[in-house]
């Protein structure tokens, strides 16, 4: 087949022999990134899928504890009015004053519920729950003679500076349906807000409206500012703790919860599943991944193949398939040997003389079927093992070896094999090794260069 191929493209003997191994092992590394790739595809897709559904599981548990943590927020906030209850009063000028660091604006000289130790109490206990995201606690007096700011902001205090009406805060509980929620008991008797801008700073917040009523009358108006980062420094936190990757962006989410806050009529509360940032975060453990699996699989191929596999030849060894052949019933046997191969190694050295031993081993291989068996016997000897043959067939198989030998010089060394084989069903591998073994000898005894089947 090779001659052929050699006189039909007038390519040079040696050089096919090169083109095909170079051929065969471009394919097996094409074989392998195929397999690399497929092994990476596999993992890439299994972590993406763990990673999402971890994600999904904990999206409704952040969207549990993020409304807890607005509900902590109503529960101080109606206590709040506990306090206010029970202050008592002082008279105060007209004009802004402070005390313990929270702004009073009185518009008339007016007996003063004075409540910045509770204000203050309640910022460090709102502070705590928000992680610092409460921007602005007041109280509005009803009528609106008196308020209190912590801290005063530009709005909050041109609107109530300059503005004289008095019913303004009724209209803001009518406006925002918080009459008589005193009835409501623990249920929400509060407001939140959608989310606005405040014109003077900037600031994207929701307000949190909370109408302190005794004996049906509105006593006062609580508003609690709340920045609406709240929610991103939450999802923030959440991220880092759990290593999770929840966005409250809708339009970045292949998967989001959509729903009101509590006491909120308006503004849904959006939290998802960032699709894209699952696929960034699965990409390098499926690259890690594939790499040590990849690794191990080739150490532990390296091992398997120094266990059972010669290194110089890639025949099998003998320590490893001699115990098959003892197994074996019948047999197709060759046993070959370099000839004067004592004299290669004393003229051109031992490393001449393995390169002489590999060369010889790959030209048997391409001779032989994968289903054929291969063995390093000994030094310079090997032993071929075929399935079911007649001895015709065996005789032609050792004559394409022996010619495809002796017919390309290896390392300008013209180089030469004898055989000797045999084809049995009767007699034990130890006995046919004696018969192929003897008949080795006639090809030797006979002037080498020559196969002797028995």
């Amino acid at each position: 087949m090779i001659e052929f191929i050699s006189l039909r493209y007038k390519i040079h003997p040696s050089s096919l022999v090169l083109i095909l191994q170079m051929f065969g092992k471009l394919i097996s590394k094409n074989k392998s990134l195929i397999t690399s790739l497929k092994l990476f595809s596999l993992l890439f897709i299994g972590i993406s899928g763990g990673y999402f559904a971890y994600n999904a599981y904990h999206l409704d548990e952040f969207h549990e504890q993020f409304f807890e943590k607005m509900n902590s927020i109503y529960s101080v906030s109606r206590r709040f009015s506990s306090y206010y209850n029970n202050t008592g009063t002082t008279f105060i000028p007209k004009g802004m004053h402070d005390y313990n660091g929270v702004d009073v604006w009185v518009k008339k000289p007016s007996d003063v519920k004075l409540l910045s130790t509770g204000i203050n109490r309640l910022r460090s206990q709102l502070d705590e729950i928000t992680d610092n995201n409460i921007w602005t606690i007041a109280v509005f007096e009803n009528p609106a003679d008196y308020v209190h700011f912590d801290p005063a902001r530009p709005l909050y205090l041109e609107l109530y500076k300059n503005n004289h009406d008095k019913d303004i805060i009724k209209r803001i509980i009518q406006r925002e349906g918080l009459g008589e929620t005193y009835r409501y008991f623990y249920g929400c008797n509060l407001k939140l807000t959608e989310r606005y801008v405040e014109e003077s700073s900037n600031q994207k917040i929701r307000s949190l409206y909370y109408p302190i009523y005794n004996d049906r009358k509105l006593d006062a108006l609580l508003v609690i500012d709340i920045k609406s980062n709240l929610l991103n420094e939450s999802l923030k936190n959440y991220n880092n703790e759990f290593k999770t990757v929840l966005f409250s962006n809708p339009s970045k989410h292949g998967y989001y919860i959509k729903k009101l806050l509590p006491c909120a009529s308006q503004d849904p509360f959006y939290v998802g599943v960032n699709l894209l940032a699952i696929l960034k975060v699965s990409l390098t453990p499926a690259l890690l991944l594939t790499f040590f699996i990849q690794l191990l699989t080739s150490r532990l191929k390296r091992r398997k193949f120094s266990l059972q596999r010669d290194l110089m030849t890639h025949f099998y060894r003998r320590d490893y398939y001699e115990k098959k052949l003892l197994s074996q019933k019948s047999f197709c046997l060759l046993i070959i040997d370099i000839d004067n191969f004592k004299s290669i190694n004393d003229t051109y050295g031992h490393e001449v003389g393995d390169e002489v031993i590999r060369t010889v081993a790959e030209r048997i291989n391409q001779c032989i079927r994968q289903s054929d068996i291969a063995i390093r016997w000994g030094g310079e000897e090997f032993i071929l093992s075929f399935p079911v043959m007649t001895k015709e067939q065996l005789e032609l198989k050792a004559e394409e070896i022996r010619h495809i030998i002796q017919v390309y010089p290896i390392h300008a060394i013209d180089v030469t094999i004898s055989i000797g084989g045999t084809v049995s069903d009767t007699l034990s591998f130890t006995e046919a090794y004696k018969v192929s073994d003897d008949a080795l000898y006639q090809s030797k005894h006979n002037g080498r260069n020559q196969s002797t089947i028995i």
